[in-house]
């Protein structure tokens, strides 16, 4: 039976640069090696592994006498089968990545292994189903479609030419191809090509095109019963002979041969084995102990037990509730956004707004060295009148409305005001001083100011403008106070991980290091392959976790030491027109993502506070997909009530875990936030944010299922507790689905929007609880994407 994966171990075995047409995932079990693909070069310790796509030139050298790989290969045609596309890439490499979905395949890898050394009956069946989770796990997390994929060239000699020749001789291998034919249709001359060829690929044309034919040919001959001269014919080769030939310099046996061995049979365990011992075959199972106490991979709990101690806590940091994104500052002259921002600090708690071009609104008259502050002066009484603090994007941003990451509604660069550096930092140090005689030193001294990498700065090079600007700011600042903390540089997390190395590595020899990092996290990532970049949606639920690992373990490479990173923009989607932004399951999403980042991250800025910031014409609707908490209208969204519950918390943390937060006062009160969050699955990451449909949303969700919550809260003073329960899902309080309910109409009445903004509420329900032996117990029941709020409080 023709299966979609096989597995087995190689021993201490180094390997030359070689090419192979299946998909291999090599799995460090024992020692260390170093895996080379194509010029990039990964140091593999005990328990990463790596996966090589096919027709990459790839070498292993074992750095340690007493390497053991698992190896497993999966079976490329299939794949290509099932998923209608020969142009298929994989980015799965433990080393130079992280993400969640790398742990459930481990243990998947792990469970495979363990089976295959237990004598079970079903022992076959169970590992076809693990074959194909990992499967899942590999199309859902870690695939590129070549053929639809967005793209973006680095600056290195490869090139899509590759492609170009797998892709043409993948499509016409069952031909009589020539070497001249292809190089006429690549426009080059045959022995480029051919050089071209065996460098890239390390075979000749020839060689390289026998390798493809073979490995199609394989299929027929042992699950087919065609003769072998009619596989020889359909695959390409012009005689049985050459076939023949060619299948026994790869092979060692000529086609009829390996058809009797092999036909209709499995690989043998003593084939997987190779040439293992007992005793290595000890250590492999030494190895899996672990995976008898780690669980299976599990697609949703339905019942989860949490316990804390009411007398163990640590202060809650909150770093998620100090700064909200509202966009150019120009907008913060508007009535409306004012009113916005309004809410936010009263509702929400946010202390602070990030804005941007704020230099764009001073009227500036370069040759009399003359400023109007009048407009800016406005926006900044405005927030200090109601205890808001400005955190200051000092750059120029572009004014842009997204439908998807690579399409855009609007897209308008912002003139950079200024000619020359002296020009910059005369207006600034003019500015800062005005600010400081306006507001008092100790008020300013509070605000944060950032610059941004503007691609014309060119921050990758040692000789573009971004470190000037930078110190130049940074210096105006702290001559007027050390305490004024000034940070850069917006890097994007995961999407820009390729300018890691190269901007820390010029930023560290400079004299001036920012008080902060600033990074921007929006769930994409960029993957570098053979010198072209590659973006793609992340499904991974800890992406800005994970990715903020992997930034900072380059700087602590680099011995880049900075104190503190903020996330100064963040949210799963760049896009302004997707339906999940409306959602519950985005409530879902950013009360986990705080959970999982107390105490973690310095700084977390939602993006972005109001619907207000992309209006354009096809924003007529009450909802239009926008990242705002609120409506253009003032609703409060899902999104909205994940950050009210938030700021509800008491000031004790008792303890956190992956659906629940639960936080006290130490005088009787408790707080308990949790949700029922689903990952999304690879129906969504394959479709455009623009493209995503309100009637198909549940297929964007791994499963529809509900999740019971149990509370125990040991060390509770005996008495009477009233608790009160307010929760917002898809029956309660959800803008999205009463806007469902209305048939999804653009134009609403005065009435009509009253009434969703009536509705558009958490639901409240209360009881009474008794506690004996000073054990407080709870239980929630929450639907799909639900959010939830227990306020617990004793009664005397």
């Amino acid at each position: 039976m023709r299966e979609i994966m096989e597995f087995s171990f190689a021993l201490n075995s180094d390997r030359e640069t070689h090419v192979h047409q299946e998909v291999e995932i090599l799995y460090l079990l024992r020692g260390t090696a170093q895996i080379l693909i194509n010029e990039e070069s990964y140091m593999l310790k005990k328990g990463d592994y790596i996966l090589v796509n096919a027709n990459k030139r790839h070498s292993i050298k074992n750095l340690e006498v007493t390497t053991l790989f698992a190896r497993f290969v999966i079976d490329y045609s299939m794949m290509t089968e099932y998923l209608g596309t020969n142009q298929l890439l994989f980015w799965c490499n433990t080393v130079s990545d992280k993400d969640e979905a790398y742990h459930s395949l481990r243990l998947i890898f792990d469970r495979i292994l363990t089976l295959y050394f237990e004598d079970e009956q079903e022992e076959q069946f169970r590992l076809r189903s693990l074959f194909y989770e990992v499967i899942y796990l590999l199309v859902s997390h870690f695939m590129i479609k070549t053929d639809d994929i967005r793209v973006q060239k680095l600056g290195f000699t490869n090139d899509t030419r590759v492609f170009e020749i797998q892709n043409y001789i993948q499509a016409n291998y069952q031909k009589q191809l020539s070497l001249n034919e292809l190089a006429k249709k690549l426009y080059l001359t045959p022995a480029y090509l051919s050089k071209y060829i065996r460098k890239q690929f390390g075979l000749s044309f020839m060689d390289y095109l026998n390798n493809v034919r073979l490995f199609h040919a394989l299929d027929e001959l042992l699950y087919t019963d065609k003769k072998v001269t009619r596989i020889a014919i359909d695959n390409g080769f012009p005689a049985t002979a050459s076939f023949n030939k060619a299948f026994k310099d790869c092979f060692e046996l000529t086609p009829s041969e390996y058809r009797r061995k092999y036909s209709g049979k499995s690989a043998p365990k003593e084939g997987r084995t190779g040439s293992l011992s007992e005793m290595e075959i000890k250590d492999i199972k030494k190895f899996l102990e672990k995976t008898r106490e780690a669980p299976e991979v599990s697609h949703g709990k339905q019942t989860e037990l949490f316990t804390v101690h009411g007398d163990k806590w640590e202060p809650l940091k909150r770093t998620w509730s100090q700064v909200i994104n509202i966009g150019e500052a120009a907008l913060l002259l508007r009535s409306d956004v004012q009113e916005h921002i309004k809410i936010l600090k009263e509702e929400l708690g946010f202390s602070q707004v990030r804005i941007w071009n704020i230099v764009s609104l001073i009227i500036y008259q370069n040759a009399q060295g003359y400023l109007n502050y009048n407009k800016l002066d406005r926006i900044i009484d405005f927030l200090t009148e109601n205890g808001i603090s400005p955190f200051i994007e000092l750059g120029f941003k572009p004014k842009i409305v997204i439908k998807a990451a690579d399409e855009f509604l609007i897209n308008q660069e912002s003139e950079i005001l200024f000619h020359s550096l002296g020009e910059y930092e005369h207006v600034l140090g003019e500015l800062a001083a005005h600010m400081v005689n306006r507001y008092g030193l100790e008020t300013v001294e509070t605000w944060y100011f950032e610059l941004w990498h503007d691609n014309r700065l060119k921050i990758e090079s040692e000789d573009g403008w971004y470190f000037p600007i930078f110190d130049a700011g940074y210096s105006v600042l702290k001559r007027i106070s050390k305490k004024i903390k000034v940070g850069g540089a917006g890097i994007v997390l995961g999407y820009e991980s390729h300018l890691y190395e190269e901007v820390f590595s010029i930023w560290k020899k400079r004299a001036i290091w920012p008080d902060f990092l600033s990074v921007y996290s929006y769930g994409y990532v960029m993957i570098p392959q053979e010198g072209i970049l590659y973006g793609k949606k992340s499904l991974d639920s800890q992406y800005t976790l994970n990715q903020l690992d992997v930034l900072k373990q380059t700087l602590y490479q680099l011995g880049f030491d900075v104190r503190q990173v903020f996330v100064s923009e963040w949210s799963f989607t760049i896009s302004n027109r997707n339906v999940l932004n409306d959602s519950c399951w985005k409530a879902a999403y950013l009360l986990k993502s705080c959970i999982d980042a107390e105490g973690k991250i310095d700084l977390l800025a939602c993006w972005h506070g109001t619907d207000l910031i992309s209006e354009h014409y096809d924003t007529e609707a009450v909802l239009n997909g926008d990242s705002g908490l609120l409506t253009k209208e003032g609703i409060c969204k899902p999104a909205f009530y994940a950050f009210r519950f938030l700021s509800r918390m008491q000031p004790h943390l008792l303890g956190r875990n992956s659906h629940a937060m639960v936080t006290a006062n130490g005088r009787g009160n408790y707080g308990i936030v949790c949700h029922n969050y689903k990952k999304l699955t690879y129906q969504y990451a394959t479709k455009e944010e623009d493209k995503l449909e309100l009637e198909q949303m549940e297929s964007y969700y791994e499963d529809n299922l509900s999740l019971r919550l149990q509370f125990r809260i040991d060390g509770a003073e005996d008495g009477q507790y009233l608790v009160k329960s307010h929760y917002i899902n898809q029956n309660n309080g959800s803008v999205q689905d009463l806007w469902k309910e209305m048939g999804y109409q653009k134009s609403l009445s005065g009435e009509e929007m009253m009434y969703m903004k009536q509705l558009g509420n958490p639901h409240m329900e209360m009881q009474r609880v008794t506690v004996k032996g000073g054990v407080l117990e709870l239980e929630a029941v929450l639907m799909p994407h639900e959010i939830r709020l227990l306020e617990i409080k004793y009664q005397y």
